[in-house]
């Protein structure tokens, strides 16, 4: 099996994140982004602030730090960013954190056969003799909840996603689950590593 690792994201929620603040003026003298701005937007209900290498999006419920290129050199600094960002915002009532990892596979899709032991004749009979399968599965990770995806993709490969995600409360602290970035993130190659290499 083959993986590549094609996509990282880090979500939070709060009641109110107060995007009218966010510029990317405001992003660089707090070291939040320290590249160049190539892409910038700044309303009321929304800002989004872009480099060659990340996306930062912000709307009054949602910050979505996406990496968009480099991902095996530059994931490390995502789970810093939103670090930086919460920490020059500790009175904003954060509800949830979410880590988003998104892996390329190439594999012999009959290990499905194996690992799910199905009738393949009677899903033929279902469906098409071309039909391809995946599955989701949930589980625990800590605090957070996991779902596992894997699907086919339009290149005759399988597109794996991993969302860990964790609901925050009085024991349960965001700096505490962003810091796991890391681990989610070991967490969820060595998951597919035992999924699928017998």
């Amino acid at each position: 099996m083959e993986m590549y690792l094609i996509g990282v994201n880090i979500v939070v929620l709060a009641k109110n994140h107060n995007p009218s603040i966010i510029s990317k003026d405001w992003l660089s003298q707090r070291g939040i982004i320290k590249e160049n701005v190539v892409s910038f937007t700044h309303t009321p209900a929304f800002s989004m602030v872009e480099t060659d290498n990340f996306s930062f999006y912000v709307d009054l419920d949602r910050l979505q730090l996406t990496l968009k290129n480099d991902f095996v050199n530059r994931v490390d600094s995502l789970s810093e960013m939103v670090l930086s960002y919460i920490s020059a915002l500790p009175e904003i009532p954060y509800t949830a954190i979410g880590f988003n990892y998104s892996y390329d596979l190439k594999i012999d899709e009959t290990i499905f056969r194996r690992i799910y032991c199905y009738n393949n004749e009677k899903l033929k009979s279902l469906f098409t003799k071309d039909y391809r399968l995946g599955s989701i599965i949930k589980y625990k990770f800590g605090n957070f909840v996991v779902s596992f995806i894997v699907q086919p993709d339009s290149d005759n490969n399988m597109r794996a996603d991993f969302n860990f995600d964790c609901h925050l409360s009085d024991s349960i602290n965001i700096n505490d689950c962003i810091k796991k970035f890391r681990e989610a993130r070991e967490s969820s190659k060595s998951t597919l590593e035992g999924f699928f290499i017998e």
